[in-house]
């Protein structure tokens, strides 16, 4: 299985998590800014790595997993890639990970789905209720962040509260939002939140709904549209 973007191919065979409309929304919202150097923790199939690379050729990032294959999978999807010099990928423990240096952006699609059943797919359940805890996580992304730096994660929006106060906790300053809606007609259903180490002076909280009417609605077109095969028009169902 795979997934063809305008620049790249995306294989997740061997990936537990599977490339989706939530990983699409994700890399084209995160602001690339005047990042230098990016940290995908977790990454999976490289597929926020890949998309950050094609969003500023100026750009040098590491992707790390704890999974074997998965990291093996995202470093032949990077290598195979118009930028196999600019992504470097690692198996490492997010409760490990330290580089000599710091970076002006991280993102992190973790595992959140404790209250589900378990997978009896050992691979599948690391990336869906995962073996470390969300202040692991957090831990992380504060000792590898530039002092000016970012960094973005998407979660449930039932999880929206209980997670903000755990980034607090940690240090982290909310600065902005957009909350994700499957259609106009149901209630948010993610959020991708963006943190900062400085005191934010306010909180951007912005929406977008993915399904109108018979296929994808044209904000979220415009949103992705740079990774499509078929660009800005594209309209199937997603």
């Amino acid at each position: 299985m795979g997934f063809q973007c305008q620049q790249f191919y995306i294989k997740d065979d061997r990936c537990a998590m599977k490339v989706s409309t939530d990983s699409l929304i994700f890399g084209s919202y995160v602001p690339i800014s005047k990042a230098k150097r990016a940290l995908d923790l977790g990454t999976g199939s490289g597929i926020l790595a890949l998309m950050l690379a094609q969003r500023s050729a100026e750009l040098q990032i590491d992707a790390i997993d704890c999974e074997a294959e998965a990291v093996g999978e995202a470093a032949e999807n990077a290598a195979v890639s118009p930028w196999p010099q600019r992504i470097q990928t690692y198996q490492a423990d997010v409760r490990d990970w330290q580089n000599s240096y710091r970076y002006e952006l991280i993102v992190c699609n973790p595992p959140y789905f404790p209250e589900q059943l378990v997978s009896p797919q050992l691979t599948r359940q690391l990336a869906r209720q995962g073996d470390t805890e969300i202040s692991d996580w957090l831990r992380c992304a504060r000792r590898n962040l530039s002092a000016a730096g970012r960094f973005y994660w998407i979660i449930p929006h039932s999880q929206r509260e209980s997670r903000a106060e755990h980034a607090q906790a940690n240090g982290f300053h909310l600065r902005d939002e957009l909350l994700i809606f499957s259609t106009a007609k149901k209630p948010a259903k993610l959020v991708i939140q963006g943190w900062q180490l400085q005191p934010a002076t306010s909180v951007a909280v912005t929406g977008l709904t993915i399904h109108a009417g018979a296929g994808y609605s044209a904000e979220y077109r415009e949103l992705t549209g740079d990774f499509y095969l078929a660009g800005k028009s594209q309209a199937e169902q997603g």
